[in-house]
């Protein structure tokens, strides 16, 4: 009841029928099994990667840096998101330290300390999938238990239309909700996308996912691997009459850097004593109110710039 007052959380029948259809499926001649899902479409816009992309793609609410999906940072550029991480570690911290806090709020405060800690950490150890670039789903908690449990990394196919997407699961969320895609998949879907527009409200998405597909250890999705993983277990289980969506990366190259030019020095030159100082930009030095014409100035040489790169 307390967030009927917000736009973004107001009660809808998706918070309660946002899944019509689960089966487990299994090839009779390959054995290869598959979890089939039939639902809608909410959008997952977490996620960050300084290495691949240093600027952050927004915070929208509820948004979360990180993917359950991740591996090792491979470069000491700092996460997009984790400077305002560190700003509110430290506030709560500064509010702990205060005599004025009252106990009931010290242990709330311990709670969300500990965990921005972890947080940190996590931010400055790892990678992850980013919404709004790399195409994945979510998955609920529930349907990763088991022998044959979903698990992160494993290779999904979603169908809408007549358009078959090549994906993985990138992430874990509530049991409360399923049928959930990253932007990227959104957008693709419906350009009118966004954190807080699904593409698709209708039971109309399914998901096919292949448990145990899962490759490790995990890295930047490589998109072209991607699309023939997913082509080889649709052959597993009957073929497609339509082939496999292409995604295409979207994530901008970093530029080249271009070598610097060696900057000659420049030469001397000794001023008499009959010669005024030549003004600078930061102290002009003004000529002496009755004196002489003012002898003329020396202009400076100027550098030869670097070309900047492009």
């Amino acid at each position: 009841r307390e967030n009927l007052v917000r736009l973004d959380q107001l009660l809808s029948r998706h918070n309660f029928f946002d899944c019509q259809t689960v089966l487990q499926l299994q090839h009779p001649q390959t054995h290869r099994k598959a979890l089939l899902l039939q639902a809608d479409m909410d959008v997952d816009a977490d996620g960050s990667d300084a290495d691949r992309m240093p600027i952050g793609t927004g915070a929208p609410t509820n948004f979360k840096p990180s993917t359950s999906y991740r591996w090792p940072k491979k470069t000491g550029a700092p996460n997009p998101y984790l400077a305002g991480t560190e700003e509110k570690l430290k506030r709560a911290e500064d509010e702990y330290a205060l005599k004025t806090t009252t106990q009931e709020r010290k242990r709330d405060l311990r709670s969300a300390i500990a965990q921005l800690r972890a947080e940190v950490f996590t931010l400055k150890k790892f990678s992850f999938l980013i919404g709004a670039t790399d195409p994945y789903v979510v998955v609920p908690s529930a349907f990763t238990q088991g022998k044959d449990g979903v698990k992160v990394g494993d290779y999904v196919l979603v169908v809408f239309g007549d358009a078959i997407y090549p994906a993985i699961v990138g992430d874990i969320g509530p049991n409360d909700k399923v049928g959930e895609a990253s932007l990227r998949i959104a957008r693709q879907i419906n350009p009118l996308s966004t954190p807080y527009n699904r593409p698709v409200s209708d039971l109309k998405v399914t998901y096919l996912i292949f448990p145990g597909t899962a490759e490790k250890p995990f890295g930047p999705p490589n998109l072209d691997k991607l699309q023939m993983r997913c082509g080889a277990l649709v052959k597993e289980i009957g073929g497609a009459s339509l082939p496999l969506y292409h995604w295409e990366n979207i994530i901008p190259p970093p530029p080249t850097p271009t070598p610097t030019p060696l900057v000659s020095p420049s030469p001397v030159i000794s001023a008499s004593p009959s010669v005024s100082p030549s003004p600078t930009f930061a102290f002009p030095i003004p000529s002496p109110a009755g004196s002489l014409p003012e002898s003329p100035t020396l202009a400076p040489t100027s550098s030869p710039l670097a070309k900047p790169t492009p």
